[in-house]
């Protein structure tokens, strides 16, 4: 009886294809814990979308990452954190499993990163009767700028500035919006999104009509990932930028300024 219940053990790992077999330690790899937790930056629009009570009803980090885990045959969970500050903090914690944000420097050697999403443009928004006529403008003494901490425009323009000083706030868009309205800065600089959105809440405040830069948008693997999962994890991505997936999710968004990623 023994010998014929280890011969049908034997005869079922026989059939089940390498393929599979592989596909599921490359599965677990990524998601150990079972589930794919995927982080981004809950305080941006472009990667959660959300109705006034917080009810998340999607956005690009939310669309491509519950395709990512479909692909992987696991559930997806969102880690949502509450700012730039805090996605970036988040790195080399073991928080999450993939996140979905953008490739800066302040990131970029804590994590294997995919084929980029998306480029998005960061602009500049000034404060009621502050006049520039163009972003060169902005570069000047006694001005000051003010951006999220730790995020793109922060990381930019900490490297870019010569003359202006720049103020760091917490709290993203609704930090921006308060700093230009009391006065606390002359101009904000953020991704094309949250510039729109504080022009909408702020009258009187006008966007500058060119971006400063632009940032790529990728998916970063959790760092010390063998290279079979770096390729499994780019092999899904592709495959959610050719199938339309990403696309799909950008132009849902209707926003100015963000344009997905060639196939």
């Amino acid at each position: 009886m023994r010998r014929i219940l280890l011969l049908g053990l034997t005869l079922i790992a026989v059939m089940i294809p390498r393929s599979t077999l592989g596909q599921s330690a490359i599965t677990s790899e990524i998601a150990p814990s079972g589930k794919l937790r995927v982080a981004t930056n809950g305080g941006s629009t472009i990667l959660v979308t959300q109705t006034t009570d917080g009810q998340v009803t999607g956005g690009v980090a939310v669309e491509v990452g519950r395709f990512i885990a479909e692909k992987l045959g696991v559930p997806f969970e969102l880690v949502s954190l509450p700012n730039a500050d805090a996605y970036v903090q988040s790195f080399g914690k073991g928080e999450w499993d993939i996140a979905i944000g953008a490739s800066t420097p302040l990131v970029a050697e804590k994590a294997h990163f995919g084929p980029v999403l998306m480029f998005v443009d960061f602009m500049y928004v000034a404060a009621p009767g502050r006049e520039f006529t163009n972003s060169a403008q902005v570069d000047q003494s006694g001005v000051k700028i003010g951006v999220g901490r730790n995020s793109s425009s922060d990381q930019f323009r900490s490297r870019a500035l010569k003359s202006a000083e720049l103020v760091r706030f917490t709290g993203g868009a609704g930090g921006g919006l308060e700093a230009l309205r009391n006065g606390k800065v002359d101009i904000w600089a953020a991704s094309a999104s949250n510039v729109q959105g504080i022009a909408a809440d702020l009258t009187g405040a006008k966007i500058l009509p060119e971006a400063f830069t632009n940032e790529p948008y990728t998916v970063a693997l959790a760092k010390g990932r063998s290279s079979a999962a770096q390729h499994k994890l780019t092999e899904i991505v592709s495959e959610a930028k050719k199938s339309g997936v990403v696309r799909k999710a950008v132009e849902k968004l209707n926003m100015a300024g963000v344009r997905a990623a060639a196939d």
